[in-house]
């Protein structure tokens, strides 16, 4: 599974480890350090990051992600002619779009808290909100 970063954050702030079967993206790690630099986050709250960081497999950005990238850009802005999105455009992050990629090209479940991935099932990508 696919943990979004928004998830991440709720264990890092909870102390909490997430399932052992996690996968972490790159651009997830990336953002949780940038989330840390900014939020100013004490010694033993980085110190339980690195720890997690540690624990669980990451998968970097490929060239096996560039054909998912593009495929969901396309749909979420309903120019991907084979998938009509059905509704208006759907402006994503670019470091949202390369954590959907990621869990498209590994085939695995992307969990997260918020709407930013409710559009993509119909790609393939299997969303589990929490």
């Amino acid at each position: 599974m696919i943990y979004d970063t928004n998830l991440i954050i709720g264990h890092v702030r909870r102390r909490i480890l997430p399932p052992a079967q996690t996968v972490l993206s790159i651009v997830t790690i990336g953002e949780i350090e940038a989330f840390a630099l900014k939020s100013d986050w004490g010694l033993q709250r980085w110190e339980f990051v690195q720890d997690l960081f540690s624990r669980y497999p990451s998968v970097d950005v490929t060239e096996g992600l560039i054909s998912y990238y593009a495929q969901i850009d396309a749909f979420s802005q309903n120019r991907l002619k084979s998938y009509p999105l059905g509704t208006s455009a759907r402006n994503m992050g670019k470091n949202d779009l390369w954590i959907a990629a990621t869990a498209l090209y590994l085939d695995m479940e992307l969990h997260t808290t918020d709407n930013d991935f409710d559009h993509l099932p119909t790609l393939g990508l299997r969303l589990i909100k929490h």
